[in-house]
């Protein structure tokens, strides 16, 4: 399936630079200038952007970001051809493989949070409270009953974004590993 594809070792790797692909997406068409990358205490990965989130209700009536959560593929088919080698897979598959999932952003001064267990909408999006700033994030627990007592292995994280040789201009990104609270500029 898709776990022997990268080995259990780098089985958090893969699921961040899934999770990225939104984000980058963001910085690629000039619409984020920063992007965090937080690996949190209790093993959870956090990936922020202050690019525009995706819309909250799509053309089928859903989150548009539901449907790259819960679709195979769908982030690939969301992209212009140019954008498409950023999602292998899609982020379908962090959903899949994470204890839980949260979807988080600041649209039109309001901060709202749709969350996920085990790849399924727990319910729609709520609204969490009041924001300045248009951002997104998405945060997640990869799935230790699938993956076992795994975390990001930074030095092949960091090997992996350089040869991906990302053309972003203007855009800071870096990396925060709360549990040695180092912070690694990445870009």
């Amino acid at each position: 399936m898709y776990l022997p594809e990268f080995g259990q070792r780098h089985a958090v790797n893969s699921l961040v630079q899934e999770c990225l692909c939104i984000s980058l997406d963001n910085a690629h068409k000039g619409c984020a200038t920063e992007i965090r990358i937080t690996i949190r205490d209790d093993g959870s990965i956090a990936i922020w952007d202050n690019g525009p989130p995706l819309l909250l209700i799509g053309s089928d009536g859903l989150p548009a970001i539901q449907s790259l959560l819960t679709i195979m593929y769908a982030c690939r088919d969301a992209k212009r051809a140019v954008h498409k080698d950023l999602c292998r897979v899609g982020i379908v598959v962090v959903n899949a493989l994470s204890e839980w999932l949260k979807v988080d952003c600041g649209i039109d001064a309001r901060h709202w949070r749709q969350e996920y267990q085990r790849g399924a909408p727990v319910g729609p999006f709520a609204e969490i409270g009041d924001t300045t700033e248009t951002w997104e994030q998405i945060s997640f627990l990869p799935d230790r009953s699938l993956l076992g007592e795994t975390q990001v292995d930074i030095p092949a994280f960091q090997q992996w974004f350089t040869d991906q040789q990302f053309a972003i201009s203007n855009c800071r990104i870096t990396l925060d590993d709360d549990v040695t609270g180092e912070r690694l500029l990445l870009s």
